[in-house]
């Protein structure tokens, strides 16, 4: 088992609890920690992904035979210290290839925050809005604001989904899940 440092596990869990909040107002999703994604040959282990599980979105399936999933989820979440190393670039490409939807890749201390949107096959780096947040495209209503997600502020992290969710964007993606055709 691979050894993670105090910093990794607390930022993972922050980040995981913030998406958490998103799932549990979110019917039709799964929200898993180191879970296996087949792409092509290969089974890699992000540290949090998030897919659609039914509907016009949903981009990959459970492989309950062999315990992973298969395709590439909407959304990918991992967690490093260099995100320019070679690791990371491969595993870009590989997220890129496959077409998930947005990749975010920050380090333990959230110094250094990379949010990749899918646009035209190609992953390009995200900015936060005027007001400082980022508005997910593959999670209709997942809105992060990143001084607070820096400082770790979950209340005001919280706050900015509850109204992210109470958006059209939302409750489109919803009326997609519930009346999947």
């Amino acid at each position: 088992m691979e050894k993670w440092s105090i910093g990794k596990s607390a930022t993972l869990t922050d980040l995981a609890m913030c998406i958490n909040e998103y799932r549990v107002r979110t019917v039709g999703l799964y929200a898993c920690i180191r879970v296996g994604v087949k792409i092509g040959n290969k089974v890699l282990y992000p540290d949090m992904i998030v897919m659609i599980n039914c509907g016009r979105n949903k981009q990959c399936n459970p492989d309950y035979e062999n315990d992973y999933f298969v395709g590439p989820p909407n959304f990918v979440l991992d967690i490093h210290e260099n995100t320019k190393s070679a690791f990371i670039k491969e595993r870009k490409e590989l997220f890129e290839n496959a077409g998930v939807q947005e990749y975010l890749i920050v380090n333990e201390k959230l110094t250094n925050i990379e949010w990749n949107r899918l646009i035209n096959n190609k992953f390009k780096k995200v900015k936060p809005d005027r007001e400082g947040i980022i508005k997910s495209t593959s999670l209709p209503g997942l809105w992060i604001p990143i001084d607070a997600l820096k400082k770790r502020d979950n209340w005001k992290i919280t706050a900015c989904i509850e109204h992210g969710i109470s958006r059209r964007e939302h409750h489109d993606l919803m009326d997609s899940i519930w009346n999947k055709n």
